[in-house]
C-alpha cells in the first residue's frame, strides 16, 4: 500500500508585494531614459518636442502596465509546500529540499513588508547556497514551521 505525502502547510507569496519593488525599478528607469533623452536635447541646444514628451510618457506607461500584468501572472503561480522531512518551492521550476539539507534559516522583514504583513524566510544550505521564500503571505506560521522540522 501506497501513502500519499500530504504537506502539513502551503503558502503563497502575495503577487502585489513583488509589484512594488517592479514598480519602484520601473519608475527610476523610466525616469533616467526621460532624462538622458533630456540631456540629448540640451546637449544639441533643442527642447524636446511636446508630442515626443507625451509619446515617450504614454509608451513608458504602457510598458509598464503591461510589464506589471505578466509579472503579476507569473508570481501569482509561486507556490511553497511544508512536508515532514522538505520543502517544495514551486516557481518557474520546482526545487525540493530537504530539512538534513539546510544549515540554518532566518526570518526577514523591511518597512514594506511590516505594512502589508508579509515577510521572508531565507534558508542556508549545507553546500553554501542560499534559498530565499520571498513575501510569503503568512511568514510566521511557516518560519515556526520550519523551525520544529528543522531541529
Amino acid at each position: 500500500m501506497k501513502y500519499i505525502d500530504i504537506p502539513k502547510y502551503r503558502i503563497r507569496p502575495k503577487p502585489e508585494r513583488f509589484l512594488i519593488d517592479k514598480i519602484l525599478v520601473l519608475l527610476v528607469l523610466g525616469f533616467l531614459l526621460y532624462l538622458f533623452i533630456y540631456v540629448n536635447y540640451f546637449l544639441l541646444d533643442k527642447s524636446i518636442p511636446n508630442y515626443w514628451n507625451w509619446l515617450i510618457i504614454v509608451g513608458l506607461i504602457l510598458l509598464g502596465v503591461l510589464h506589471l500584468l505578466v509579472c503579476y501572472i507569473k508570481y501569482s503561480n509561486y507556490l511553497y509546500s511544508f512536508y515532514d522531512q522538505r520543502v517544495v518551492i514551486l516557481t518557474n521550476k520546482t526545487n525540493e529540499i530537504s530539512y538534513s539539507d539546510i544549515k540554518s534559516t532566518s526570518y526577514i522583514t523591511n518597512f514594506i513588508d511590516k505594512r502589508l504583513k508579509t515577510g521572508s524566510i531565507l534558508l542556508e544550505l549545507k553546500n553554501g547556497k542560499k534559498v530565499k521564500l520571498k513575501y510569503l503571505d503568512n511568514p510566521n506560521q511557516a518560519y515556526l514551521l520550519m523551525q520544529k522540522n528543522f531541529k
